[in-house]
């Protein structure tokens, strides 16, 4: 028998990693051939990112070792086959996945790599393996190779009928390693189609426009099984869930399978942008039962052009607005995402989106990526690079949320967008240091309340506000400044690309900076307080109103080791805040009222607390108290109110 291995690696978060669904998808495929099984051994996975060395024992007298290579991996998995070569020359190396160029160029660049693959990679491995017995494999579709020195490309393989792939849970092909990782917490993907009928030109994320659908069954039996082997976390590894109908039945199933078996916890989907009704119906569903973070109402841009040069269409502010309000008044938390660097932006239309969308309803949670440039995405491609003045930098893979990898053995890197002929470098640092300052102090909360008021009281833009308050921090000193100017160093650095913060008091990973800004001001609270007094000074909010505000801004936050507490007010902030973000502004009363804040968890430590309340919550909106945990009442005998 002739020994084949596959490696799929990724990092860990917090102790917990991904079954390596991708290859364990094409092992249960090859399975379910006797002509491959009669022939081939499938001894092990690689799915940790263990030292070389460790992961080279594992893999014994290989035939073949065959790689899934994504953006958090491909440097691994050229070293590790380096390694491998080394050990056994006679072995040969498949690369697949995303970061495989369909062009075939890593052929020449990576001399360890055999034989590439690409596209969907069930049938083409299975029929590889099939060509490689036979010692023909120049009639297996989609791979390149060499051939007398010469890089033989063959055609591209029809989309794979999902009806008849087999599903890596039910066939046991991760039955070995759960049982060789007792103590290890996996987390899983679900994936119910394939295909996607839109193009963005930032996406690669399917190979073909047209919908497929795997059996309704066996997404059900999935279900049940992450449910059996209690596997908390579940991604859906569909490009648009609640496109479809049978999407809400698929959200029900997950439910009932919860309440019946505990698990899975939580099933994080990307959510269709154009099918409103139905993805609230789902986001309902889960969650009342916990099971979903909010639904994701995605912008990436707000600037006509951009979206223009994407590729991509928005809901009108008008709906945006809409929306926001029915999920509010449902009770279910809602979060935006931009993307920074998109051709076509500039500076001005960015930083304006953001603010937008906060004049459109947006305060609960707000999350801002960079625009990432993908091997077999359009907007990588060279002409599209040419026309668009695209500046592309190599920088060091961000391992958000995973423990930080100061002497990283094999370093990752990821190709962003860091100018293009419409935004200067020198803009997009500052692009990038206003949404630091919208995330940290709106979105996630430490000067919301101050900014909505003075929004709709005094006409002060949300635009002018962060605007001014960036400033004053760059041009002050203390913690703020401090904190900015670092990220301001970091963000100028061209090639570290360690755009991410890092304070061992937090736990063992990294926080994006709005995050570490924002753990740092709430355990400091006071010290945050003093120096932003003077700069909240600037406007004309009378004096018992100013302190009333201050006071009700800080008895809102979620902060370190809350216990609860009653606070009395002069003014009825709570009614007042609450009609605002709830779509129904309501005149602000003077009088005594009295907020009783009951925390429905208390955290006693610093980690649990960041990774329960930024982390996990941070989409939710759990930084602030939410409306089940603040009562409201004019007496002294506070009840449940707005």
């Amino acid at each position: 028998m002739k020994n084949v291995y596959f490696v799929q690696v990724g990092f860990g978060f917090d102790g917990s990693v991904y079954l390596p669904y991708a290859v364990g998808t094409i092992i249960a495929n090859c399975m379910r051939y006797e002509e491959i099984t009669s022939e081939y051994a499938f001894p092990d996975i690689i799915f940790c990112r263990e030292k070389l060395a460790d992961a080279l024992k594992k893999i014994v007298d290989p035939y073949l070792v065959a790689f899934s290579c994504s953006v958090w991996n491909m440097e691994y998995n050229k070293a590790l086959a380096s390694r491998i070569k080394e050990k056994y020359p006679d072995c040969l190396i498949s690369f697949g996945g995303h970061s495989v160029k369909n062009n075939g160029e890593l052929l020449d660049e990576v001399s360890q790599v055999d034989i590439l693959n690409f596209g969907e990679g069930e049938e083409v491995i299975a029929l590889l393996l099939k060509g490689l017995k036979n010692g023909d494999i120049s009639g297996v579709p989609s791979i390149a190779y060499r051939e007398n020195g010469e890089t033989v490309k063959t055609p591209r393989a029809a989309p794979c009928d999902l009806s008849a792939l087999p599903s890596p849970y039910l066939t046991g092909v991760f039955d070995k390693l759960l049982e060789e990782n007792p103590g290890r917490e996996f987390l899983s993907v679900l994936e119910t189609n394939r295909g996607c009928p839109y193009k963005c030109a930032y996406c690669d994320w399917v190979t073909d426009k047209r919908m497929r659908f795997f059996p309704m069954e066996k997404i059900k039996a999935e279900i049940r099984w992450l449910g059996e082997h209690r596997i908390a976390y579940c991604f859906c590894g569909d490009s648009n869930f609640g496109m479809y109908d049978r999407d809400i039945e698929i959200a029900e199933c997950l439910v009932a399978t919860k309440r019946e078996l505990g698990f899975p916890e939580v099933f994080r989907p990307c959510y269709e942008k154009n099918s409103a009704d139905r993805v609230f119906k789902i986001c309902s569903i889960l969650n009342r039962e916990g099971m979903d973070k909010g639904a994701t109402l995605a912008y990436q841009t707000l600037s006509d052009v951009a979206l223009k040069n994407i590729g991509r269409k928005n809901l009108t502010m008008e709906h945006f607005s809409a929306l926001v309000k029915r999920y509010i008044d449902a009770g279910i938390p809602c979060y935006s995402e931009l993307i920074l660097g998109l051709p076509g932006e500039t500076k001005e239309s960015f930083c304006r989106g953001i603010c937008r969308l906060l004049e459109s309803g947006q305060h609960n949670s707000l999350n801002v990526y960079h625009c990432e440039m993908l091997p077999n995405a359009e907007m990588s491609d060279p002409d599209y690079v040419k026309k668009y003045g695209i500046d592309v930098i190599k920088v060091g893979f961000n391992h958000i949320h995973s423990a930080p990898e100061r002497d990283e053995e094999v370093p990752e890197y990821s190709y962003l967008i860091r100018s293009t002929n419409t935004m200067s470098r020198e803009d997009w640092v500052q692009a990038n240091l206003f949404s630091v300052c919208v995330q940290t102090f709106h979105a996630l909360g430490i000067l919301r309340y101050f900014a909505i008021y003075l929004f709709t009281e005094q006409g002060i833009s949300y635009y002018d506000f962060y605007t001014d308050l960036l400033s004053y921090i760059m041009e002050g000193e203390g913690m703020l400044h401090d904190l900015w100017e670092q990220f301001r160093e970091k963000y100028e650095s061209n090639l570290s690309g360690e755009w991410n913060y890092h304070n061992p008091d937090f736990g063992h990973v990294t926080w994006f900076f709005e995050e570490g800004a924002f753990l740092e001001i709430v355990r400091d609270l006071p010290a945050a307080g003093k120096l932003l007094e003077p700069f909240l000074k600037r406007y004309s909010i009378p004096g018992d109103l100013y302190e009333n505000l201050k006071k009700y801004q800080k008895t809102m936050l979620r902060k370190p080791f809350d216990k609860g507490e009653t606070v009395r007010f002069d003014y009825d902030l709570h009614t007042y805040f609450n009609g605002i973000l709830g779509g129904e502004p309501r005149p602000l009363e003077k009088k005594r009222v009295a907020l009783t804040v009951a925390p429905r968890t208390v955290y006693t430590d610093m980690f649990d607390y960041a990774k329960e309340t930024v982390w996990y919550g941070r989409r939710r909106g759990a930084s602030i108290y939410s409306r089940r945990e603040a009562f409201v009442s004019q007496g002294d005998n506070p009840e449940e109110g707005a």
